[in-house]
């Protein structure tokens, strides 16, 4: 049988996947020098800019711009809980308030998962149980997807999230109740979760903005100290010390320029910050993304018809969500003008399993999801280039079924066409995400998927791209 012809172009050479995952430990390496990690306006967060900048200029890259901004930065330093002269293990709620020295002291409280808007919480410190954050059963992704790439049929015996979720699916609105009520601080118990931890450091998605002091703990010391609570002939007492400083500091997105022949620009990003190692989030994308940057850097400039820009932004891990992608728009409106298209990765992770107290490596990639436009060619190139690369265990889900979140949110929201490809495995927002959680073998299929999407694209008018047709 004869081959189909084909009219691609020749092209470079892309990077490999151990040279992607080179850089996803080198990353992680220099992290893990930082006692803060890579948390935002802190010195790993400087770090990783640096790092980049140099990766960039190894690379050979030459047009690389480091567009920094200020940003607030709460510091914690010290955190912890007595409940009757007894401590107990515990982590700092991030966004949470500080404590003067001697900490806040009160009556314990136990809530159970919710809180009675009637109950007067006048000095007491509630103890409060967290409910495990939406874990999607494979068997729900026809009733959410438009499309799903499954050739193993594995989807509809996985969960997406794993058996946690990567957030408490009832936090943090009742910490802004207690507070209301009078609380003057507030225990979180991972209650339902199967990987005993309480390292949670989230972005918005779990963060609280400043009220009173709040700590997490694990279920299995949780559950004890509610059993004291219930079965205490006496109310309990608690203190609860939260120290730390806030403070004026400096972040920034690092910036990659490939001209293109014409006015129109595409734009690809990922953020670079980080509660903890962040291997997965998202060392994994900045991977990628400088995949791509050294891939197009490469190729002969008369084939990029459109601008492309790629950006590494910071402060993913603060309010105005995503920041570092509405401060590279505000800081580049130019730019953002003339862009059509965005894309952003992230998140290319296993997908381990809460169970009996730990992470439960099941040998399988995270589920991921990739949020298409509306658009029929653009949709029609996604699902080429899924197949083509192999991705399985990808879904695209219909319009309005799952937010679109991550990096590229920012311009979806202002209406320019997005596509974001991420998963949101359990252990995402946990000191566990680690090197061990990257699915090193799908960095490059994730990355080649991406450089046939932008290919499809790269010769597209404007008005084909804008089109809503499906």
């Amino acid at each position: 049988m004869s081959k189909q012809p084909s009219f691609k172009r020749a092209r470079p050479v892309a990077p490999s996947g151990d040279q992607l995952f080179g850089w996803v430990k080198e990353l992680v390496e220099l992290t893990e020098q930082y006692t803060e990690f890579r948390r935002l306006g802190t010195q790993g967060d400087a770090a990783a800019r640096a790092w980049l900048m140099k990766t960039l200029a190894e690379i050979g890259i030459k047009d690389v711009v480091e567009q920094t901004y200020p940003v607030a930065v709460r510091q914690y330093k010290e955190w912890s809980l007595t409940v009757d002269g007894k401590g107990v293990d515990c982590f700092f709620m991030n966004g949470a308030a500080f404590t003067e020295a001697s900490g806040v002291s009160g009556e314990l409280y136990y809530a159970g998962d919710s809180i009675d808007p009637n109950v007067d919480l006048t000095g007491k410190i509630v103890v409060f149980d967290l409910k495990s954050g939406p874990a999607m059963k494979g068997k729900a992704i026809p009733l959410i997807a438009d499309y799903s790439f499954d050739p193993k049929n594995e989807l509809a015996e996985q969960t997406v999230g794993g058996s946690g979720g990567p957030a408490p699916s009832n936090f943090p609105t009742p910490y802004y109740e207690a507070a209301r009520l009078g609380a003057v601080g507030f225990i979180a118990v991972f209650s339902g979760r199967q990987s005993d931890a309480n390292t949670f450091f989230a972005d918005p998605t779990g963060m609280v903005q400043t009220r009173i002091p709040g700590v997490f703990l694990k279920g299995s010391l949780g559950s004890e100290v509610i059993q004291d609570v219930l079965s205490s002939s006496r109310p309990l007492q608690a203190t609860l010390t939260l120290r730390g400083d806030a403070y004026e500091s400096t972040s920034g997105n690092v910036v990659v320029h490939v001209a293109g022949q014409k006015n129109d620009a595409m734009l690809v990003n990922t953020h670079h910050d980080a509660g903890w190692s962040g291997a997965v989030q998202d060392a994994s994308g900045v991977a990628v993304v400088l995949g791509l940057a050294a891939y197009y850097d490469r190729f002969p400039s008369n084939y990029i018809q459109k601008d492309l820009y790629f950006v590494f932004n910071g402060c993913h891990y603060t309010w105005n969500y995503p920041y570092g992608a509405n401060k590279f728009a505000e800081m580049n409106p130019e730019i953002m003008r003339r862009t059509l298209l965005c894309m952003g990765v992230e998140h290319i992770g296993k997908r381990f399993v809460g169970k009996d107290g730990g992470l439960h490596d099941t040998g399988q990639v995270e589920p991921r999801l990739l949020w298409v436009p509306r658009n029929q060619m653009l949709y029609d190139a996604a699902i080429k280039a899924v197949e083509g690369n192999a991705l399985h265990s990808t879904i695209i889900p219909k319009a309005g079924a799952i937010p679109l979140y991550g990096e590229t949110q920012s311009y979806f929201l202002q209406g320019i066409p997005c596509f974001s490809i991420m998963s949101m495995p359990e252990y995402l927002f946990f000191a566990e995400d680690t090197i061990d959680k990257v699915a090193k073998d799908e960095l490059a299929p994730v990355m080649h998927t991406m450089l046939d999407i932008i290919d499809s694209a790269m010769y597209l008018p404007k008005t084909w791209i804008a089109a809503i047709d499906r």
